[in-house]
């Protein structure tokens, strides 16, 4: 019996997890199926909720023009579920925006071109907090308040 159960889940592992890149490959990645406490991204309080946000604002090299983008905009090969751990793991404070490489300062600003169908100059890294409160008809949008704003600049070609 145990070495019936043993083939078993050594058949099954391998399988689920073919089937994952599958769906994955063509939809979206099917999980997180739920999400674990310790990884809650909205902050829930008695009058109502948070939710923290990160967008991109791109200046044209003439200075006029600013573009906001979503994170999924510019990381569209990202799966939805993975785009807020990315942005905490490489945009969440000064230092680790300060440190991109010129390399990945050249790859962000081809995304930018891509996206957003400028010549970008600059572009600010900007998290804020929407706040919502709790109404008989849903929720509503209270506020925004900025967080942090840290630019990159692309510089010359």
């Amino acid at each position: 019996m145990v070495k019936l159960i043993f083939i078993v889940v050594m058949i099954w592992l391998p399988l689920q997890y073919g089937i994952v890149g599958i769906v994955g490959y063509y939809h979206s990645e099917p999980w997180p199926a739920f999400v674990f406490p310790g990884f809650k991204s909205v902050h829930v309080f008695e009058e109502g909720f948070e939710i923290g946000q990160t967008r991109f604002e791109v200046y044209r090299e003439d200075g006029e023009e600013l573009i906001s983008l979503q994170p999924q905009q510019l990381f569209s090969e990202i799966p939805l579920s993975q785009v807020p751990g990315f942005m905490r793991a490489h945009f969440h404070d000064d230092e680790s925006i300060r440190e991109i490489s010129a390399e990945g300062r050249f790859w962000l600003r081809f995304q930018v071109q891509q996206a957003a169908g400028i010549e970008p100059n600059a572009m600010d890294v900007v998290q804020y907090v929407e706040y919502y409160s709790h109404h008989p008809e849903g929720a509503v949008k209270d506020s925004t308040a900025e967080v942090r704003r840290t630019s990159i600049l692309f510089g010359e070609r």
